[in-house]
């Protein structure tokens, strides 16, 4: 097992193990382990989508005030009697008038709802270093460096995250090995990206013989109409695509019983957040009144009505076309894959029966 996998799968346990793994769903190179095996590149980095995390709703027309505390309701047993004497009193007694309030469990507290949605770039860099502070070092002795942690936001990703603008974090944890080896564990973190499918809880495989993971992770599903979605998006944006980005997905698209639901046909079709909720169609239009209908065989759709059903044009229709996707250029190498057209050939022939 190399430095750098090791790494990877200590950040990967603390997350595991920590409150944060409710509410952090895993995607990218790390996840494809559990669903291609062996035929797996070596993942690089860590991916995590951030989702909002289970709350219940209070309720404001409740009579009695949420409080994380007694003190503001609660009144001096010296006060409430005047003051005519000096009266031995507990905490536990002090009298609330009659307005008992409502305490969240021991140890919680009340979240305001102003600013649940917000993005707070530097309590994240906190909460990671945190983490890190308390288990530093791998059993096999490499050491994280804490106080070297970089924070970067809002890196560029192009046109890659359908769905409007998102907070983004990029942490880079350095690490040392007792050999002397140094490298990073890239985290990436999105935040208020949407999911068009539903975060499914994967067995994530960990390297060195250790048992997996449960983790909240995105779909194979999704992960592949992602990946296509990104390698259109940077044949349109650079004219080129990562030779790593390919392996993936042909990987993904070949898996047995693969099928992509239509709202993920969108989406890797390039469909905006509007069109991945529901399918939208043109305004309909009139036949000219000066031309005659055409004659129409029986059991044939009106032409009329034709423009109500028709598709709506999307950005990568023609990128993700078959002959298209065999004149795509790949840039970089991986590891026993010496001819780039034979897997692009692979992907054209699996994305035909997907999209």
């Amino acid at each position: 097992m190399s430095a750098h996998r090791a790494a990877l799968d200590h950040v990967l346990t603390l997350v595991a193990e920590s409150p944060f793994a409710e509410w952090l769903v895993l995607r990218g190179s790390m996840t494809m382990p559990a669903w291609v095996g062996d035929a797996a590149r070596p993942p690089g980095d860590l991916d995590w989508m951030a989702r909002p995390p289970a709350l219940t709703p209070l309720d404001d027309l409740h009579p009695y005030p949420y409080l994380d505390r007694l003190a503001p309701v609660q009144q001096w047993p010296e006060a409430v009697h005047g003051a005519a004497r000096n009266e031995i009193w507990e905490f536990e007694e002090f009298d609330t008038g009659g307005r008992p309030a409502h305490l969240p469990p021991e140890g919680l507290n009340w979240i305001p709802a102003a600013g649940l949605d917000s993005f707070d770039e530097e309590l994240w860099d906190y909460e990671f270093t945190n983490l890190l502070s308390r288990n530093p070092r791998t059993l096999d002795g490499i050491q994280f460096d804490t106080e070297s942690i970089d924070m970067r936001q809002d890196w560029d990703y192009a046109d890659y995250e359908p769905g409007g603008e998102n907070g983004r974090l990029r942490l880079e944890l350095p690490w040392q090995s007792p050999t002397g080896e140094e490298g990073t564990v890239q985290v990436d973190l999105s935040f208020g990206e949407p999911m068009p499918d539903a975060p499914v809880c994967t067995a994530v495989p960990r390297a060195g013989g250790l048992p997996p993971l449960g983790l909240w992770t995105a779909s194979a599903q999704l992960s592949l109409a992602w990946k296509l979605h990104w390698l259109a998006a940077d044949q349109q944006t650079h004219g080129v695509s990562a030779m790593k980005d390919v392996y993936d997905a042909v990987l993904l698209a070949e898996l047995d019983g693969m099928c992509l639901r239509p709202r993920l046909r969108r989406l890797a079709l390039g469909a905006d957040h509007s069109l991945l909720q529901s399918p939208s169609a043109p305004p309909h239009q009139q036949p000219s009144p000066r031309s005659p209908a055409p004659a129409r065989q029986p059991g044939s759709l009106d032409p009329a009505l034709a423009p109500r059903f028709a598709a709506p044009a999307l950005p990568f229709t023609r990128l993700l076309e078959p002959s298209e996707i065999r004149r795509w250029r790949v840039s970089g190498t991986l590891p026993g894959v010496d001819d780039p057209a034979s897997w692009l050939s692979r992907l054209a022939v699996a994305v035909t029966g997907l999209l």
